[in-house]
């Protein structure tokens, strides 16, 4: 889905499954076969190894707060217009 790859770091937030889709409504894989057999290579390792997976939910929560909380999109956002402003100031100058 998109947005996907900017959330997930792979192999340390979480995994992530390529997959082809159909271009129109329903958007399912076009090879569904390969989607599941791909989506349950990335899962199982996690369904065997607690200490790997419990490891990946700590990192994705840390990456969740640090670049997604409302602080950090806060600060972003003061970040962005400050630099509008100067950049305005600039022009005007």
């Amino acid at each position: 889905v998109g947005g996907i790859k900017e959330v997930v770091r792979e192999g340390e937030t979480g995994c992530l499954v390529p997959v082809e889709r159909q271009q129109v409504s329903p958007f399912e894989p076009v090879h569904p076969e390969r989607f599941s057999e791909d989506l349950a290579r990335k899962i199982n390792p996690l369904m065997k190894d607690k200490w790997l997976a419990d490891k990946m939910v700590k990192a994705g929560r840390q990456r969740a707060i640090k670049a997604f909380s409302w602080s950090a999109i806060a600060q972003r956002t003061r970040t962005l217009y400050e630099s509008v402003l100067e950049t305005k100031h600039a022009y005007i100058s």
